[in-house]
């Protein structure tokens, strides 16, 4: 019988510490893997905030081109040449990435983007009249640069150096300081546009 006892607490005595090793290395793995994962979130929160980064560099340059010309125009000196449309697509980049964080907002780029298509042709049309401007081109114009200058304004208030840190870039991915910089650059063109 006490052969018995001394048998059973052998066994006892390797159940526990097997016991408590595949528990360590099971909660080892968790970890691990937990960790992997909060990686793998901050890494395409990176991502993100580069391409919203970059949106809002292109929008940022897209404004100061339409205001340069519209000053060139003015002032009958030469614009320069090439479409500043090609930086038109930051702007709808932008307010497009801001909408993928409220579901209930549901954004249509087309909309903004012809609208800008044709901030783009009336330039355009305007450049390649002859003499001077007519009254109404030339109240346009001035009123095209109101517009765009407070437009600028709105997204001045956009950090474009948070790309220089990861940290910076992850906050912007998470949607951190610049949504409202967004409705409120949307809101300026809907109602400039008449697409309320």
């Amino acid at each position: 019988m006490e052969q018995k006892k001394e048998h059973q607490s052998k066994k006892r005595s390797f159940a526990l510490p097997i016991t408590l090793l595949l528990l360590v290395f099971s909660l080892t793995g968790n970890v691990f893997l937990y960790s992997q994962s909060l990686q793998g979130e901050q890494n395409d929160k990176y991502e993100k905030g580069l391409e919203i980064i970059d949106a809002a560099a292109k929008a940022v340059s897209y404004y100061e081109a339409v205001l340069d010309n519209t000053n060139a125009i003015l002032e009958g000196t030469t614009a320069e040449d090439g479409s500043v449309i090609r930086d038109a697509s930051g702007v709808t980049g932008f307010l497009q990435q801001a909408s993928s964080f409220d579901e209930a907002n549901k954004f249509d780029p087309d909309h903004i983007y012809s609208y800008l298509i044709d901030v783009d042709n009336s330039l355009a049309y305007i450049k390649q009249q002859d003499g001077t401007l007519t009254e109404k081109q030339s109240g346009y114009l001035k009123s095209l640069q109101e517009i765009y200058s407070k437009q600028l304004d709105i997204l001045n208030k956009f950090n474009l150096d948070s790309g220089k840190t990861r940290s910076g870039a992850i906050q912007i991915g998470a949607g951190i300081g610049w949504l409202d910089i967004a409705k409120q650059l949307e809101q300026s063109i809907r109602e400039q546009s008449g697409m309320k």
